[in-house]
């Protein structure tokens, strides 16, 4: 796909920590029953059987909780890329674990616009949003700009 037929906003997704974001708390979690075995009782330490109980234990609840917070946040969308050629826009979510790309083909895009919001000091904010056809708003990156607008408008047919 040549790069005229791509018009792209936000964050580009390409980076040496996407994905390892969360390593750090799990290396933490997965630490945290030997050290918590070790404050209660030092002994048990020495007995393979308990500390592999207590990590299968761990892992389980550290992969539930994983899996949960997958599915239920959504993340915010960090790019945004509408391919002329397929007639399609590539959104991508990041959330605190989990990346996905949702795909929307342009007849299912109802309207793009700007919207002012003033939070509760009175201070206005303009965000950018993609309203579908079904009625649900997706908000587009922070980084948005008018000219980012109008490109993505021209590239809809609708410039």
């Amino acid at each position: 796909m040549s790069l005229e037929h791509t018009v792209g906003i936000g964050v580009e997704a390409e980076s040496r920590f996407l994905g390892r974001h969360a390593v750090a708390p799990i290396l933490i979690g997965l630490a945290a029953p030997a050290l918590v075995l070790f404050l209660i009782d030092a002994r048990a330490l020495g007995s393979a059987s308990v500390l592999l109980h207590i990590y299968l234990g761990a892992i389980f609840v550290i992969a539930t909780a994983a899996y949960v917070i997958s599915v239920l946040d959504q993340g915010d969308v960090t790019r945004v890329s509408l391919d002329k050629a397929s007639r399609i826009i590539t959104i991508e979510r990041t959330g605190l674990l989990a990346r996905k790309a949702i795909e929307i083909p342009f007849s299912d895009v109802s309207s793009l616009r700007i919207e002012t919001r003033y939070d509760d000091d009175g201070y206005k904010t303009n965000v950018a949003l993609l309203v579908l056809s079904t009625r649900e708003v997706i908000e587009l990156p922070e980084q948005t700009t008018e000219a980012d607008m109008a490109n993505m408008r021209a590239a809809l047919g609708r410039g």
